[in-house]
């Protein structure tokens, strides 16, 4: 079969060289390189009063010089011509830090376009959150608080989803957005927003129903009929508890889940499970709970009635989700490919908490709440 000629133009891949040709101090050079300064790399003015005021890189010390990381002298080698102290300077700062890589090429992506991204470490340690700082590309660092906390990550790091949240817990405090960039083994990098959300509906909850419908679902629900997966309740009236079972062959199909819920929630035959308190926490919020067994997660979740409305979430437990970056990738690239946001729900310190995870781009924000 022949290939089909391709009719769009791919996206240009992005190598940044070396500029091996300025190597080193030399008396003809007009810029001369960074000098090692403890685990820093200094520069001295005037250049770096420009590095400083107008492009936010690196630590101003009193003296008017300023103090790189190695990822902001590689920026400026390939962006304002600041040649390299030696030929292996690259491979001896590898060796200090091994992501110097990755950190380099987040910080030449993410400050593309205007925007400014500085490393913690030039800050003071109680604000070191994570690995940097973003200020928007129409903001002046001299005068202007930072937009957004940003941490890095490869698509192979482990994932602690407790650790994440309590970033974003930190971010909420310091009134910051939480920006996460991911690099993958083609050195290619994906950002992402993270925020933590309250997920309503306006369906009538258990607590909602009145005492009357209370008693009519559980007297049918107790005369159910199991099936191989759940069970089949007979009907002879209006089913009052839209949030449970499915309208079908004149009457309410519940899912297995539902039938545990109603066992550990409701009548409190046996012990609740974490999966019936997610369920619990999510009903009492007015939402819809459907299967989400056609986009990789365990809940479509619906604020409303579904013939009239959209899923907007997909919603997934933390015990079930991805424990790599890039099976994070994957999800929240299939959600928003059908237009609905990848949600992860974490318990933590007696509360459900919804970590949402968005694909973003400096400039452009995705949220859809």
């Amino acid at each position: 079969m022949v290939r089909q000629q391709r009719k769009f133009k791919p996206r240009a891949r992005t190598s940044r060289p070396l500029n091996l040709d300025s190597i080193g101090a030399r008396d003809s050079q007009k810029i001369q390189p960074p000098i090692e300064d403890g685990m820093f790399w200094r520069i001295q003015p005037p250049l770096a009063t420009r590095l400083y005021e107008k492009s936010a890189l690196g630590y101003r010390n009193e003296d008017g010089s300023i103090r790189l990381t190695a990822s902001e002298v590689l920026f400026c080698h390939w962006h304002r011509h600041l040649p390299l102290p030696s030929e292996t300077w690259l491979e001896n700062e590898l060796q200090k830090n091994p992501r110097l890589i990755y950190e380099a090429i987040i910080m030449d992506v993410g400050r593309n376009g205007g925007e400014m991204i500085v490393p913690t470490v030039h800050r003071p340690s109680n604000l070191q959150i994570a690995w940097g700082v973003r200020w928007h590309r129409d903001r002046n660092h001299l005068k202007d608080k930072y937009q957004a906390s940003v941490t890095t990550a490869t698509t192979h790091d482990e994932l602690d989803w407790l650790a994440l949240l309590e970033w974003c817990r930190k971010c909420i405090d310091f009134e910051l957005d939480s920006e996460l960039f991911v690099i993958d083994d083609e050195l290619d990098v994906t950002m992402y927003k993270l925020d933590l959300i309250e997920p309503k509906g306006n369906l009538l909850s258990w607590e909602q129903l009145g005492e009357h419908h209370q008693d009519d679902f559980l007297n049918y629900w107790n005369k159910r009929t199991l099936t191989e997966s759940g069970s089949y309740v007979r009907v002879n009236q209006p089913w009052q508890w839209d949030q449970i079972g499915i309208d079908h062959m004149s009457g309410r199909v519940l899912r297995h889940e539902e039938d545990t819920y109603v066992q550990h929630m409701i009548t409190q035959e046996v012990e609740s499970s974490s999966d019936s308190k997610l369920m619990h926490d999510l009903l009492s919020r007015g939402l819809l709970l459907r299967p989400g067994f056609k986009y990789g997660c365990r809940w479509r979740v619906y604020d409303g009635d579904l013939n009239n409305s959209h899923a907007p979430w997909l919603i997934q437990p933390r015990l079930e989700a991805a424990t790599t970056w890039e099976g994070v990738c994957l999800s929240v690239r299939l959600a928003e490919g059908v237009h609905k946001q990848w949600v992860c729900a974490i318990y933590d310190t007696g509360n459900w908490n919804y970590l949402r995870i968005q694909r973003w781009s400096p400039g452009r924000n995705t949220s859809t709440e």
